[in-house]
């Protein structure tokens, strides 16, 4: 079962995005495909190296677990995803709010000594 962040980033395939490695280096392209390991393809990308040169490439195919972050459209503020993820929160604040084993009955407290 995939995270949000990873559900998120198959919500922006087809999307531009930017992603920077560990290494520094940055590419910003159209999102073609999204792995849930993080592995991402892009296409139409243009490569900024750690000393600033900029370069145009076709395809890249990007590790996952080399990459520090990506910055995807604002448009996804939106998804899906995320009004999933807000259902489940207020419903886990209701739950918080009635107390662990609670059914909303007081708790009836046991005598300590028994009487004889």
């Amino acid at each position: 079962m995939a995270g949000i962040p990873v559900k998120l980033l198959h919500e922006g395939e087809g999307n531009p995005v930017t992603v920077e490695l560990r290494n520094g280096e940055i590419y910003r392209g159209q999102l073609d495909a999204a792995e849930d390991n993080m592995n991402v393809q892009l296409s139409g990308v243009t490569f900024r190296a750690r000393d600033g040169r900029i370069s145009k490439l076709e395809h890249v195919y990007l590790r996952g677990s080399q990459i520090r972050f990506v910055v995807l459209p604002d448009m996804l503020k939106e998804a899906p995803i995320f009004k999933k993820v807000q259902s489940a929160k207020t419903k886990n604040e209701k739950d918080w709010r009635a107390g662990p084993m609670r059914s909303g009955k007081p708790l009836k407290k046991k005598s300590v000594y028994a009487k004889k």
